[in-house]
Order: C-alpha cells, then sequence, then structure tokens
C-alpha cells in the first residue's frame, strides 16, 4: 500500500492534518494529493453543517 493510499485510509480518524503536512514536508506526498486528501474532510465538514 502506498502512502497516499494509507493516508487516505487514516485521514482523518487517525492521522490530523499535522500528519499529512509532515508527510509532505518529507517529500512522500505531494501537496496536491495532500489538497486532495484533506480536501474530502473538508466537504464532509461543510455537509454536517
Amino acid at each position: 500500500m502506498s502512502v497516499y493510499e494509507l493516508a487516505k485510509k487514516y485521514y482523518p480518524r487517525l492521522w490530523g492534518a499535522e500528519r499529512i503536512n509532515a508527510l509532505v514536508e518529507a517529500g512522500r506526498l505531494s501537496r496536491a494529493e495532500a489538497d486532495e486528501i484533506t480536501a474530502v474532510e473538508n466537504s464532509t465538514e461543510e455537509g454536517k453543517q
């Protein structure tokens, strides 16, 4: 399983935005991938309001 797949699976239940950003800083995820992963949660949050 790739880092991207793990991040999609674990964010936000087990991994927070800090972990996703750390993966970007370490070069394991691209900024675009991180934005895509975190955008899914952000759009879900907006739907709950």
